[in-house]
């Protein structure tokens, strides 16, 4: 495959779109503080959801990821103070994880400049565009999951 073929390949496209989103976003909203992309993405998925029971299990299935890869971000997060792992009564090894005042406010400020670079993102495009971006999108990750 040539330079030329690259640059007209799906996945080639997909990477090149991620790298350009995750660079706006960092822009914007910068993640430092030792804060992994991943972590964070757990992170705003335990806050978007914070009325909802989640567990370990929960993390591993949602983020496609092994458990020692999740035991890893979850360790991290409740080690920064954004997470609490609180145990619950009818078994004692599962630990309800629970996003900490400190990481809902976090999420809310990344939330409003995502908003931002979404803005950005969608910019010129159709609803219908989108719609079908989406739908694309959807068949790739369907894909590559089998």
């Amino acid at each position: 495959m040539t330079p030329i073929d690259r640059q007209c390949s799906l996945g080639f496209t997909i990477r090149c779109l991620s790298n350009l989103m995750r660079r706006k976003l960092c822009e914007s909203a910068p993640l430092s503080e030792g804060r992994s992309e991943v972590g964070g993405q757990i992170m705003g998925f335990l806050c978007d959801h914070a009325d909802r029971e989640f567990y370990q299990r929960d993390v591993e299935e949602i983020f496609y990821i092994r458990r020692s890869t999740a035991s890893r971000f979850l360790k991290d997060l409740e080690r920064d103070g954004l997470l609490l792992r609180q145990g619950v009564s009818q078994d004692g090894r599962l630990k309800r994880l629970i996003p900490t005042e400190k990481a809902l406010a976090i999420h809310e400020e990344l939330n409003r400049k995502a908003l931002q670079v979404e803005s950005i993102l969608s910019n010129g495009l159709t609803p219908e565009e989108i719609t079908q971006f989406v739908a694309i999108a959807q068949k790739i990750q369907q894909n590559l999951m089998r």
